[in-house]
């Protein structure tokens, strides 16, 4: 790659680097955010994120200085670009897999704390009381009237 065209090339990547990082930071803090989830979950974003930075940066890097016998075209620089988009989006789907995984685990941390607290939660215990005759229900409020029915009908 020719020297005018390296920091162009520089540029436009950390940008689009910046742009789908922020874009993975925000969707993660909500994502990792639900309410099995624990409380730490904008720290754990932060620090996929960062992994994720760090590794698309190195490969803009890396694609920046290698391949020397690319000529200095705009079809190889738009090429070029493309090759690194490309690895971009693999490796935004390894980030958005790292946080499907941990969310995976918070959600069924969460499953077995409840069943634990539902295991110890002593059973509820209510009376249970014989409807009386001419009334449905468990709780009866008063009792029927013995004047039109039964053996005392006048």
């Amino acid at each position: 790659m020719p020297d005018n065209e390296l920091p162009g090339f520089l540029i436009i990547g950390l940008i689009f680097v910046v742009a789908d990082g922020q874009v993975l930071y925000r969707g993660a803090r909500r994502f990792l955010a639900a309410p099995d989830a624990r409380e730490g979950s904008g720290s754990v974003a932060w620090m996929v994120v960062t992994v994720f930075h760090l590794a698309a940066i190195g490969m803009l890097a890396l694609l920046a200085v290698v391949a020397p016998d690319w000529s200095g075209s705009t079809a190889a620089f738009v090429g070029r670009l493309g090759v690194f988009l490309l690895l971009m989006a693999v490796a935004h789907v390894l980030t958005l897999s790292v946080l499907a995984r941990r969310r995976e685990d918070d959600v069924a941390v969460g499953a077995r704390r409840r069943k634990r607290a539902d295991d110890d939660a002593e059973p509820v215990r209510e009376v249970t009381v014989t409807p009386v005759p001419g009334q449905e229900g468990r709780t009866p409020r008063v009792s029927p009237d013995l004047g039109d029915q039964g053996p005392y009908r006048a």
